[in-house]
């Protein structure tokens, strides 16, 4: 469990020791502030975890963070060179943001407590602003802020001499290795129950239950390590494409849990929606945040103080869909590059879209899609993407934005893979944009809106060193997703959650918003405010609302869902650009 570091500000002639740290320690002209549950590679646990930290930094400088591991967020105040450092863990689990201002280093989880702290003036980025647009968040290291900075994972700050050095200090490294599947499996299982003994459960302690396989198996590992039947908290839906409570409950009988449910109605989300903006300190898109929230408050009225999540399974062993698409498309690069050239994208071209031919239509979508270079192709079918840019984004915010400019930052991420397998590099790159700036963000806010702790069993770094040991090819067969880790936790899980199709945590936010005269009062009365803006065509979201209601209330339920939050955060923090 962890409280975020304090926000400090730190300047040559004065450094002032992080507040509201759980762990700190000073000594020797060195202050050192730690949030979080570091791990020591050489095993050794440390009961004073910011004294351990600042020992070693006295003995190797900043090789202190090679053999730290785990959840953690760092500051070293160092009196004796005139220089901070900050830290953030391997997978971005906690949060730092940061600003410096007049030779003054500020820094702490909040992008808007920073700026305060720190003097910066509020002002909001145009271009973080079309970032969370197309991306329904924004990425790191950039944040909402003009002049506020975010750490990525793995990353670490050095503040000296009134400059900021950025650099990356951990890379993973995949192993092709050859262990037999046998041993591979004996140890998975070995870690994911010592990742959630590591989490040192008690009576009030449970888990998230969506029947996948993660939750799944984070909920019957707590089982089997507190020795009494989990507590499990699951969310349902009225619409039943999106409720997976059956799988949630299968789970339950399975292990013999107390089980919790709740089913999300469309008042809740009315109830909610403002709740959900205000917690986050940048726009956040993702409607799931509100079912979660959900089911966090459930658990703490059931009078839970921690809750084992199990994000982080999906991004470590091959269970996100895209994969087993992309490894489809990729088939398109083995194609000699004259016959795609000269015969068949010639060909693709001439099929219309909206032909009668089925076939034809999935030709044309393949050639078109395969053509896009990854990971761009991974937003080809995303609502912004493939809308008009110029019809949509006000003239004068338009002119102050570079759209290709998130694309590029994502190429680039995905370009620092340290491996050349398809497979891996996309893992990579989700460790990136799917977990630390997206569903670790999701969970880990709406949680702390909730009043209870969470903890990721999943991204413990034992259960995180077998994932990369386990080769692509094992880890998935074919496009069959999660193949190595459905096959190691056969007899452990039930039949029925290895054999579920992949569900996400979805919300019918789009089907509700049809039928429910109080969603639909809120979300429209906060696209009209959004009007006046400046960053939004209305006549855009006027056509938004009417297809809508004529066309697939999903597809545009998301686009209205992102433009709605985002007027509501520009409410709450009383901030506009």
């Amino acid at each position: 469990m962890s409280s975020p570091i304090g926000l400090t500000g730190y300047a040559p002639d004065r450094a002032e020791a992080p507040v509201q740290a759980p762990h700190l320690h000073s000594d020797a002209g060195v202050t050192v502030g730690l949030s979080g549950g570091p791990v020591w590679l050489d095993g050794a646990e440390a009961r004073l975890p910011a004294e351990a930290v600042l020992g070693a930094y006295l003995r190797v400088g900043e090789g202190v963070l090679d053999g730290l591991t785990g959840r953690f967020s760092l500051a070293i105040l160092d009196r004796n060179t005139a220089c901070a450092l900050i830290a953030l863990d391997r997978m971005g689990i906690e949060r730092l943001c940061y600003a410096v201002d007049g030779g003054r280093f500020t820094f702490g989880p909040s992008a808007i407590e920073v700026a305060r702290a720190a003097g910066v003036v509020s002002r909001l980025r145009p271009q973080a602003l079309f970032d969370y647009l197309l991306l329904h968040m924004i990425p790191s290291p950039d944040t909402v802020l003009q002049g506020v900075r975010k750490l990525e994972p793995g990353t670490c700050a050095r503040f000296a001499n009134g400059r900021v050095t950025v650099r990356r200090y951990w890379q993973p490294a995949f192993a092709s290795s050859t262990t037999p599947f046998p041993r591979l499996r004996e140890d998975l299982l070995g870690a994911l129950q010592a990742a959630v003994a590591a989490c040192r459960p008690d009576q009030q302690t449970g888990a998230f239950l969506s029947g996948g396989l993660d939750s799944s198996t984070v909920a019957g590992m707590l089982g089997r390590v507190s020795g009494r039947p989990p507590r499990t908290f699951s969310m349902g839906f009225g619409a039943q494409e999106f409720n997976e409570l059956e799988y949630a409950r299968i789970a339950a009988r399975h292990f013999g849990a107390e089980r919790h449910e709740y089913e999300v109605t469309a008042d809740d989300i009315v109830d909610a929606f403002r709740r959900v903006a205000a917690a986050f300190d940048e726009p956040f898109g993702n409607s799931s945040a509100v079912p979660t929230y959900l089911c966090a408050r459930l658990a703490a009225e059931h009078g839970a103080t921690q809750l084992l999540a199990g994000d982080g399974g999906d991004e470590l062993f091959g269970g996100n869909e895209r994969y087993a698409r992309q490894r489809i498309f990729e088939a398109w690069q083995r194609i000699p590059a004259s016959l795609r050239r000269s015969l068949i994208e010639p060909l693709a071209a001439r099929i219309d879209p909206a032909s009668r031919f089925a076939a034809l239509r999935k030709l044309r979508s393949y050639v078109d899609q395969a053509r896009i270079p990854l990971p761009e192709r991974l937003e080809s079918w995303n609502f912004i993407y493939r809308t008009d840019l110029d019809a949509m984004l006000d003239p004068e915010f338009r002119a102050a934005i570079d759209t290709r400019a998130p694309l590029t930052a994502m190429a680039q991420v995905y370009a620092q893979a340290p491996s050349a397998d398809l497979l891996q590099r996309l893992l990579f790159y989700d460790w990136h944009y799917t977990l630390a700036d997206s569903d670790l963000r999701k969970v880990g806010e709406m949680c702390r809106l909730a009043g209870v702790e969470v903890s990721y069993p999943m991204l413990d770094p034992r259960v995180i060193d077998l994932s990369l040991r386990v080769p692509s090819g094992l880890m998935m067969r074919g496009t069959e997703l999660r193949s190595f880790y459905k096959r190691a936790v056969a007899g452990f899980l039930p039949d029925e959650i290895l054999a579920k199709k992949k569900h996400g945590f979805g919300l019918p936010f789009g089907v509700w918003l049809k039928s429910h005269a109080r969603l639909a009062d809120l979300t429209f009365g906060l696209l009209g405010e959004l009007k006046s803006r400046r960053v939004i065509r209305p006549a855009f979201i006027d056509r938004l609302i009417a297809e809508h209601r004529e066309g697939h209330p999903g597809y545009y339920g998301y686009a209205i869902w992102d433009l709605a939050m985002l007027e509501a955060w520009f409410q709450e923090h009383r901030l506009a650009p």
